[in-house]
């Protein structure tokens, strides 16, 4: 059961907009993906390919999380006012849950993905997660991607500023799963480490890579200062 929250409203920069996500979106949100991670790192190619099966994963993933509604997932699409409204970012968030519950819901895997990176980046982050927060309640930064042609605008701080007041508000911590690219962006905000997720290379694809959980708390008046609450 979802923990009651008032909704705090998004602090966009001009020209932008920000609003929940729907279904006519899931296309250009996995557009998004492909546009924010993959050209940071060899592993995205690998762990996420470009192909159809890969994309009808994603497209299913974001539909589950819309369908599934604002009492278990927060979807939020960035607009570009200046270019007829397209679709530029995206977060994701998991509600904080009354007895701790972490399940969010996935689609299962394409049956073409390499089982055992799977396993380090999914169900790494699961147990990270689990080991780190256990039951207590608490906002999950799930997702949240720019478009490499928007990044340096803002668009991230917009969009985390809205899980910073959340949590604020409620009084809860917030856990994520930090790229390398994200990392040093969360901790300019007082996010600490917590724990990192080591994902094997595959010779002649990619080194190894790393996933780092963090936890902003909202009791430290630092962390609010850095994220100007």
């Amino acid at each position: 059961m979802p923990l009651p929250y008032t909704e705090q409203a998004h602090r966009p920069p001009p020209g932008f907009h920000i609003r929940d996500a729907e279904l006519a979106d899931v296309g250009s949100i996995t557009n998004i993906w492909y546009a924010s991670f993959n050209p940071t790192h060899a592993f995205f190619g690998y762990a996420t390919p470009d192909d159809p099966a890969t994309r009808k994963w994603f497209d299913d993933l974001w539909t589950m999380g819309i369908e599934a509604g604002p009492s278990v997932v927060r979807t939020f699409v960035v607009e570009d006012s200046s270019q007829g409204n397209k679709v530029v970012a995206l977060s994701r968030w998991h509600v904080p849950q009354a007895d701790g519950n972490q399940d969010i819901p996935m689609p299962p895997v394409p049956a073409h993905w390499d089982p055992d990176i799977t396993e380090s980046l999914w169900g790494g982050m699961a147990k990270s997660r689990a080991r780190i927060m256990g039951h207590k309640p608490h906002w999950m930064a799930e997702f949240i991607a720019i478009d490499q042609a928007y990044q340096s605008r803002g668009l991230a701080l917009a969009l985390a500023d809205w899980g910073f007041r959340q949590a604020v508000a409620t009084g809860l911590e917030i856990y994520g799963d930090a790229s390398m690219k994200g990392l040093p962006i969360w901790k300019h905000y007082g996010c600490e480490e917590r724990g990192t997720i080591h994902i094997p290379g595959r010779p002649g694809c990619f080194e190894t890579y790393s996933v780092v959980a963090i936890v902003w708390s909202p009791d430290k008046k630092t962390n609010r200062d850095a994220a100007n609450l």
